[in-house]
């Protein structure tokens, strides 16, 4: 009789599907928890520039602190409670000046009187037959500042001689240099103290010996020197008319 064998046979493993055999040890909480887990916020898109602003937008910032610039005639409004000037104030200011001014063509006047000479002086110029009245003259032109003076010459310390030959060569440099308006400053003559004879004598000039290139002269206004200079409007160059 045969003897069993002591050992035992072994039986071969049978084959099982098990796909989730790897996920051995993986608690179902932790599954849950990863998939609770809080998403990732977006990144936010960069923020977009700002609009440039137009050119009205700058212009009015620029000139929110401008003020208005006020004319020369309105009194500024004055600070630490003072008043600005009252209107007699004013008034009494411009009556000086006037005033002034007036006595300056006084004392010009009474040097051209010495002269005996049939000149007068006006602040506007003579009407010409076929033309049209000028609406302000050369004088009030050059106080408002339409008409500046060039040049000017200073008679000062000179003769008579000396002074109308400079003067001619003054006058007639200034004309070809179309130059509108020029200064003469006169003074007196040495040789004849306390008497204006220079200045007598370079108006008498003027009148005479320059008017092919003068069209008119008057006393100068109170800030180029007032009676003691003399300003000269020079004709246009190839002009006689004018």
């Amino acid at each position: 009789m045969k003897k069993k064998s002591s050992k035992t046979e072994q039986k071969p493993r049978e084959f099982a599907a098990r796909p989730f055999a790897a996920l051995k040890g993986l608690k179902p909480d932790d599954a849950t928890a990863r998939d609770a887990a809080p998403a990732k916020a977006p990144v936010p898109p960069p923020p977009k520039r700002a609009a440039e602003p137009d050119d009205l937008s700058l212009f009015l910032r620029e000139m929110a602190d401008v003020r208005r610039i006020r004319p020369a005639a309105e009194p500024s409004p004055k600070k630490g409670g003072e008043k600005a000037p009252e209107p007699r104030e004013l008034a009494e200011a411009a009556e000086i000046r006037r005033q002034q001014e007036a006595e300056e063509h006084r004392v010009f006047a009474n040097a051209i009187s010495n002269l005996r000479l049939d000149v007068t002086f006006s602040d506007h110029l003579p009407e010409e037959k076929g033309e049209a009245p000028r609406p302000t003259s050369r004088l009030k032109q050059l106080k408002s500042g339409q008409i500046r003076v060039g040049l000017e010459l200073d008679l000062h310390g000179l003769t008579k001689e000396e002074a109308l030959e400079s003067l001619e060569s003054f006058i007639a440099a200034a004309h070809r240099r179309d130059q509108k308006a020029v200064l003469v400053i006169t003074g007196k003559g040495n040789n004849s103290p306390g008497e204006p004879v220079l200045q007598g004598a370079v108006l008498s000039w003027l009148r005479e010996r320059g008017k092919g290139k003068v069209a008119e002269f008057a006393p100068a206004p109170r800030e180029l020197g007032g009676s003691g200079a003399i300003v000269v409007f020079l004709r246009t160059p190839g002009k006689k008319g004018d």
